[in-house]
């Protein structure tokens, strides 16, 4: 009597990110950061918003404070420009060609928010705060990791068209007038590279706290679908090693690419 059919589990290793996907995401980090640090280097020539004579800027309580210097690049007023505009160049063209890319390749398809992302991002949320015991089903990425990247392009283009016209409040003053004024630019440019900066740092602390061999993933493109969040039930802190069965279930595997069937799934005196 044969033993009936059973599923073939995963294979054991996979790819994760194209080299394309790969290299424009650490460009575009360390370019983050040196931009990051330049401008607040250049922040800190004028720490405030208010024009000279005007009264206090209305969102900003902070008038006066510079930036602490150990968060700086540049050292002084010009090295900072410099840095900034270096980097402004590198960060725009990889941003161009990883949008190529997406586009180019339908991956854009996986990041663009569809009916029920909000539905779904409710309940990673409920189940990153213990009120869903099982981790919702995703995709490539969840509903949170999804409209998080859709914003990010969205945020860098406010960040670079606000610079833009802060650095040509003349040749471009149509675009300046578009944020308010030169003040309301500057204003607008900060905020976007507040918000930048804590995206990424929520980002951080979401791979190492959830998801710490997406950095296999992100680096060589390796992965493994039983070591998945959704494989490991993992919230932040909690399930961040691989569950006991996973672990079983991946001894059954048999080796380069010969798929077996997992212990858990065969039928008590059925034959091999």
């Amino acid at each position: 009597m044969s033993s009936p059919p059973v599923d073939a589990p995963e294979p054991r290793r996979a790819r994760r990110h194209h080299p394309v996907v790969r290299l424009t995401h650490w460009i575009a980090a360390a370019a983050l950061v040196v931009m990051a640090g330049s401008g607040l280097q250049i922040f800190n020539a004028y720490p405030r918003f208010r024009a000279r004579g005007a009264p206090p800027f209305p969102l900003w309580p902070w008038e006066g404070t510079p930036a602490p210097k150990w968060a700086t690049v540049g050292g002084w007023l010009a090295g900072g420009r410099h840095w900034h505009f270096a980097m402004m160049w590198v960060l725009v063209a990889t941003g161009l060609v990883y949008l190529a890319w997406i586009y180019l390749h339908g991956e854009w398809r996986d990041l663009v928010p569809r009916r029920g992302d909000a539905r779904d991002a409710w309940q990673m949320v409920r189940f990153y705060l213990g009120a869903r015991p099982d981790h919702p089903v995703q995709g490539k990425h969840n509903a949170l990791q999804k409209l998080t990247y859709f914003a990010l392009p969205l945020v860098g283009a406010l960040c670079v068209a606000s610079g833009v016209a802060i650095w040509k409040p003349v040749t471009l003053g149509w675009l300046t007038a578009l944020f308010g004024g030169y003040v309301w630019a500057r204003w607008w440019h900060f905020a976007a590279m507040l918000l930048l900066a804590a995206m990424a740092a929520v980002h951080v602390v979401m791979v190492f706290a959830v998801d710490p061999y997406a950095l296999r993933a992100m680096t060589t493109g390796g992965h493994d679908p039983a070591l998945s969040p959704e494989a490991r039930n993992a919230r932040p802190f909690h399930h961040l090693l691989p569950r006991w069965r996973d672990w079983r279930t991946r001894a059954d595997l048999a080796p380069a690419g010969e798929a077996a069937a997992p212990r858990a799934a065969r039928t008590p005196g059925a034959t091999p």
